[in-house]
Protein backbone atom coordinates (compact mmCIF):
# COMPACT_ATOMS: atom_id res chain seq x y z
CA UNK A 1 0.00 0.00 0.00
CA UNK A 2 1.36 3.44 -1.01
CA UNK A 3 1.96 5.11 2.17
CA UNK A 4 2.36 8.55 0.58
CA UNK A 5 -1.67 8.98 -0.22
CA UNK A 6 -2.13 8.42 3.72
CA UNK A 7 -0.43 11.82 4.18
CA UNK A 8 -1.82 13.46 1.33
CA UNK A 9 -4.74 15.99 3.35
CA UNK A 10 -7.35 15.69 1.19
CA UNK A 11 -8.63 19.11 2.38
CA UNK A 12 -5.94 21.08 0.63
CA UNK A 13 -8.26 21.50 -2.61
CA UNK A 14 -10.64 23.55 -0.34
CA UNK A 15 -7.82 26.33 1.39
CA UNK A 16 -8.60 29.48 0.45
CA UNK A 17 -7.79 31.68 -2.78
CA UNK A 18 -6.50 35.07 -3.50
CA UNK A 19 -9.88 36.59 -3.70
CA UNK A 20 -8.58 39.53 -6.30
CA UNK A 21 -5.71 41.20 -7.18
CA UNK A 22 -4.37 44.75 -6.68
CA UNK A 23 -1.41 46.88 -7.65
CA UNK A 24 0.70 48.86 -5.32
CA UNK A 25 1.26 52.44 -5.62
CA UNK A 26 4.87 51.99 -5.08
CA UNK A 27 5.29 48.80 -7.31
CA UNK A 28 7.96 47.43 -5.38
CA UNK A 29 10.17 50.26 -6.28
CA UNK A 30 11.37 50.93 -2.46
CA UNK A 31 11.05 47.62 -1.20
CA UNK A 32 11.12 44.31 -1.54
CA UNK A 33 7.39 42.45 -2.89
CA UNK A 34 7.95 38.84 -3.69
CA UNK A 35 4.42 38.11 -4.92
CA UNK A 36 4.20 40.33 -7.45
CA UNK A 37 3.18 39.16 -10.55
CA UNK A 38 5.99 40.22 -13.50
CA UNK A 39 3.17 40.58 -16.19
CA UNK A 40 1.05 42.42 -14.22
CA UNK A 41 2.57 44.09 -11.39
CA UNK A 42 -0.20 42.45 -9.03
CA UNK A 43 -0.03 41.35 -5.95
CA UNK A 44 -2.90 38.66 -4.37
CA UNK A 45 -5.13 39.10 -1.93
CA UNK A 46 -6.20 36.51 0.08
CA UNK A 47 -9.53 36.65 2.47
CA UNK A 48 -8.42 36.84 6.42
CA UNK A 49 -8.09 33.72 8.52
CA UNK A 50 -9.48 32.96 11.90
CA UNK A 51 -6.17 33.41 13.60
CA UNK A 52 -5.65 37.11 11.47
CA UNK A 53 -9.30 38.10 13.48
CA UNK A 54 -7.89 36.66 16.80
CA UNK A 55 -4.67 38.88 16.13
CA UNK A 56 -6.15 41.78 15.45
CA UNK A 57 -8.56 41.71 18.73
CA UNK A 58 -5.03 41.87 20.68
CA UNK A 59 -4.62 45.91 21.57
CA UNK A 60 -1.03 45.48 22.58
CA UNK A 61 0.11 43.33 19.19
CA UNK A 62 -1.95 45.89 16.67
CA UNK A 63 0.11 48.66 18.60
CA UNK A 64 3.36 47.72 18.35
CA UNK A 65 2.57 46.40 14.41
CA UNK A 66 2.90 42.71 15.40
CA UNK A 67 -0.68 42.22 14.64
CA UNK A 68 -0.55 44.08 11.23
CA UNK A 69 2.60 42.37 10.19
CA UNK A 70 1.57 38.85 10.80
CA UNK A 71 -1.88 39.26 8.72
CA UNK A 72 -0.55 41.23 5.88
CA UNK A 73 1.85 38.45 5.84
CA UNK A 74 -1.43 35.96 5.51
CA UNK A 75 -3.25 38.01 3.13
CA UNK A 76 -0.09 38.88 0.70
CA UNK A 77 2.66 36.40 1.34
CA UNK A 78 5.25 39.38 1.52
CA UNK A 79 7.41 38.81 4.03
CA UNK A 80 9.42 42.46 4.05
CA UNK A 81 6.50 43.88 5.42
CA UNK A 82 8.30 46.17 7.63
CA UNK A 83 10.13 47.71 4.22
CA UNK A 84 6.42 48.48 2.78
CA UNK A 85 6.08 51.87 1.43
CA UNK A 86 3.22 53.73 3.63
CA UNK A 87 1.66 54.10 0.21
CA UNK A 88 1.15 50.31 -0.16
CA UNK A 89 -0.03 49.63 3.42
CA UNK A 90 -3.77 51.47 2.88
CA UNK A 91 -3.88 49.69 -0.69
CA UNK A 92 -3.06 46.30 1.48
CA UNK A 93 -5.57 47.12 4.37
CA UNK A 94 -8.36 48.35 2.25
CA UNK A 95 -8.04 45.32 -0.45
CA UNK A 96 -7.94 42.80 2.42
CA UNK A 97 -11.31 44.18 4.18
CA UNK A 98 -13.00 43.98 0.67
CA UNK A 99 -11.67 40.06 0.40
CA UNK A 100 -12.70 39.57 3.88
CA UNK A 101 -16.06 41.46 4.82
CA UNK A 102 -17.05 42.96 1.29
CA UNK A 103 -17.04 46.57 -0.37
CA UNK A 104 -18.87 48.21 1.94
CA UNK A 105 -16.47 50.47 4.76
CA UNK A 106 -18.36 52.37 7.69
CA UNK A 107 -16.54 55.79 8.51
CA UNK A 108 -17.80 58.30 10.90
CA UNK A 109 -17.72 61.90 9.86
CA UNK A 110 -18.93 65.04 11.63
CA UNK A 111 -20.73 67.80 9.01
CA UNK A 112 -18.64 70.85 8.72
CA UNK A 113 -21.50 73.33 8.56
CA UNK A 114 -24.44 71.81 11.20
CA UNK A 115 -21.39 69.57 13.45
CA UNK A 116 -24.12 66.74 13.19
CA UNK A 117 -22.32 63.53 14.00
CA UNK A 118 -23.06 60.37 11.46
CA UNK A 119 -22.19 57.54 9.95
CA UNK A 120 -21.80 56.79 6.44
CA UNK A 121 -20.48 53.67 3.55
CA UNK A 122 -18.01 54.12 1.22
CA UNK A 123 -17.23 51.50 -1.61
CA UNK A 124 -13.87 49.61 -1.46
CA UNK A 125 -13.91 49.00 -5.27
CA UNK A 126 -13.65 52.34 -5.98
CA UNK A 127 -11.35 53.57 -3.83
CA UNK A 128 -8.98 50.77 -4.69
CA UNK A 129 -9.73 51.79 -8.42
CA UNK A 130 -7.89 55.44 -7.95
CA UNK A 131 -4.86 53.54 -7.00
CA UNK A 132 -2.17 55.20 -9.46
CA UNK A 133 1.65 54.49 -9.95
CA UNK A 134 4.47 56.61 -7.75
CA UNK A 135 7.28 57.94 -9.56
CA UNK A 136 10.13 56.13 -10.02
CA UNK A 137 12.32 59.02 -7.98
CA UNK A 138 11.69 62.47 -6.00
CA UNK A 139 14.17 64.72 -6.28
CA UNK A 140 14.43 68.39 -3.75
CA UNK A 141 17.08 70.79 -5.04
CA UNK A 142 18.10 72.74 -1.78
CA UNK A 143 19.43 76.44 -1.96
CA UNK A 144 23.03 75.41 -1.22
CA UNK A 145 22.86 72.97 -4.40
CA UNK A 146 22.38 69.55 -3.05
CA UNK A 147 20.23 67.10 -4.82
CA UNK A 148 18.45 65.05 -2.31
CA UNK A 149 16.35 61.94 -3.27
CA UNK A 150 13.53 61.22 -1.36
CA UNK A 151 11.57 57.71 -0.66
CA UNK A 152 7.77 56.63 0.72
CA UNK A 153 8.35 56.22 4.82
CA UNK A 154 8.06 52.72 6.03
CA UNK A 155 5.61 50.78 7.60
CA UNK A 156 7.94 50.77 10.12
CA UNK A 157 8.73 54.28 10.53
CA UNK A 158 5.05 55.36 10.80
CA UNK A 159 4.57 52.03 12.95
CA UNK A 160 7.86 53.39 15.16
CA UNK A 161 6.22 57.21 15.24
CA UNK A 162 2.72 55.77 16.23
CA UNK A 163 3.95 53.91 18.77
CA UNK A 164 6.37 56.69 20.28
CA UNK A 165 3.47 59.51 20.21
CA UNK A 166 0.88 56.99 22.47
CA UNK A 167 3.65 56.18 25.32
CA UNK A 168 4.04 59.89 25.05
CA UNK A 169 0.46 61.08 25.29
CA UNK A 170 0.22 58.39 28.05
CA UNK A 171 3.12 59.85 29.97
CA UNK A 172 1.44 63.51 29.85
CA UNK A 173 -1.65 62.35 30.40
CA UNK A 174 -0.35 60.89 33.33
CA UNK A 175 1.69 64.20 34.88
CA UNK A 176 -1.23 66.25 33.88
CA UNK A 177 -2.95 64.44 36.52
CA UNK A 178 -0.20 63.96 38.69
CA UNK A 179 -0.10 66.94 41.73
CA UNK A 180 3.65 66.90 42.41
CA UNK A 181 6.51 69.04 41.91
CA UNK A 182 5.81 71.08 39.26
CA UNK A 183 9.73 71.44 38.16
CA UNK A 184 10.22 67.50 37.89
CA UNK A 185 7.00 67.48 35.37
CA UNK A 186 8.45 70.35 33.43
CA UNK A 187 11.52 68.21 32.53
CA UNK A 188 9.94 65.09 32.39
CA UNK A 189 7.40 67.14 29.80
CA UNK A 190 10.77 68.41 27.54
CA UNK A 191 12.13 64.66 27.81
CA UNK A 192 9.13 63.88 26.21
CA UNK A 193 9.21 66.67 23.33
CA UNK A 194 12.79 66.00 22.94
CA UNK A 195 12.12 62.48 22.22
CA UNK A 196 9.40 62.83 19.63
CA UNK A 197 11.88 65.67 17.87
CA UNK A 198 14.63 63.06 17.77
CA UNK A 199 12.57 60.46 16.60
CA UNK A 200 10.96 63.20 13.61
CA UNK A 201 14.51 63.80 12.57
CA UNK A 202 15.40 60.04 12.87
CA UNK A 203 11.94 59.13 10.63
CA UNK A 204 12.78 62.08 7.63
CA UNK A 205 16.51 60.98 7.60
CA UNK A 206 15.32 57.57 6.78
CA UNK A 207 13.11 58.85 4.17
CA UNK A 208 16.50 60.05 2.49
CA UNK A 209 17.67 57.70 -0.07
CA UNK A 210 20.76 59.42 -1.01
CA UNK A 211 22.60 62.90 -1.03
CA UNK A 212 24.15 64.37 -3.82
CA UNK A 213 27.01 67.12 -3.32
CA UNK A 214 27.30 68.62 -6.97
CA UNK A 215 31.11 68.54 -8.45
CA UNK A 216 33.11 71.87 -7.85
CA UNK A 217 35.08 71.41 -11.00
CA UNK A 218 34.28 70.58 -14.38
CA UNK A 219 36.13 67.51 -14.60
CA UNK A 220 34.96 66.23 -11.39
CA UNK A 221 32.51 63.90 -10.60
CA UNK A 222 29.69 64.47 -8.36
CA UNK A 223 29.63 63.21 -4.64
CA UNK A 224 26.88 60.71 -3.61
CA UNK A 225 26.27 60.01 -0.37
CA UNK A 226 23.92 57.10 1.15
CA UNK A 227 25.65 56.40 4.27
CA UNK A 228 23.40 56.40 6.83
CA UNK A 229 25.18 57.90 9.34
CA UNK A 230 26.02 60.86 7.89
CA UNK A 231 22.60 61.18 6.42
CA UNK A 232 21.08 61.30 9.59
CA UNK A 233 24.21 63.69 11.19
CA UNK A 234 23.64 65.73 8.54
CA UNK A 235 19.70 65.98 8.88
CA UNK A 236 20.22 67.33 12.13
CA UNK A 237 22.35 70.06 11.69
CA UNK A 238 20.53 71.94 8.72
CA UNK A 239 18.92 74.60 9.11
CA UNK A 240 14.97 74.58 9.64
CA UNK A 241 14.37 75.97 5.85
CA UNK A 242 16.48 73.15 4.45
CA UNK A 243 14.77 70.44 6.44
CA UNK A 244 11.16 71.58 5.61
CA UNK A 245 11.62 71.23 1.87
CA UNK A 246 13.08 67.71 2.41
CA UNK A 247 9.84 67.25 4.87
CA UNK A 248 7.30 69.04 2.71
CA UNK A 249 8.50 66.39 -0.01
CA UNK A 250 8.30 63.20 1.74
CA UNK A 251 4.68 64.38 3.07
CA UNK A 252 3.72 64.72 -0.72
CA UNK A 253 4.86 61.70 -1.26
CA UNK A 254 3.54 59.91 1.12
CA UNK A 255 0.08 61.52 0.30
CA UNK A 256 0.24 59.91 -3.18
CA UNK A 257 -0.77 56.67 -4.40
CA UNK A 258 -4.36 56.71 -3.44
CA UNK A 259 -7.55 59.59 -3.29
CA UNK A 260 -8.22 59.42 0.17
CA UNK A 261 -10.98 62.10 -0.35
CA UNK A 262 -14.73 61.30 0.42
CA UNK A 263 -17.09 63.78 -0.79
CA UNK A 264 -20.15 63.28 1.25
CA UNK A 265 -23.70 64.63 1.86
CA UNK A 266 -24.89 65.55 5.65
CA UNK A 267 -27.95 64.05 6.12
CA UNK A 268 -28.92 66.31 8.67
CA UNK A 269 -28.52 69.80 6.43
CA UNK A 270 -27.62 68.08 3.34
CA UNK A 271 -24.48 70.15 3.66
CA UNK A 272 -22.11 69.02 1.17
CA UNK A 273 -17.98 68.72 1.84
CA UNK A 274 -14.89 66.57 1.64
CA UNK A 275 -13.72 64.35 4.21
CA UNK A 276 -10.35 62.92 4.18
CA UNK A 277 -10.38 59.25 4.75
CA UNK A 278 -8.03 57.82 7.19
CA UNK A 279 -7.67 53.81 7.74
CA UNK A 280 -6.84 53.45 11.42
CA UNK A 281 -6.10 49.76 12.07
CA UNK A 282 -7.57 49.74 15.33
CA UNK A 283 -10.64 50.64 14.31
CA UNK A 284 -10.50 49.16 10.70
CA UNK A 285 -10.95 46.02 10.75
CA UNK A 286 -13.89 46.11 13.68
CA UNK A 287 -15.49 42.98 13.41
CA UNK A 288 -19.53 43.13 12.91
CA UNK A 289 -18.33 46.70 11.09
Amino acid sequence: MNTNVKNVNPLEGYLRVPKLYVQLPSRGKFSTVDTKSEITDEIPIFPMTAKDETMLRNPDALLNGESLVSVIKSVTGIQDVYNLASNDLDVILLASRLATYGKDLEIKSTCTECKHEHEFDVNIEAILETVTELNDEYIVTLDNGLTVYIRPYTFKDTQTAALQAFRETTELNKLTQDEGDELKKLVTFNKSFQAMADLNIQILANSVIKVVIPALEEDEDPTIVTDRKHILAWVQGIGKSQADAILDEANNVNGEGLDRNAKITCPECKHEYTQLLEFNPSSFFDLGS
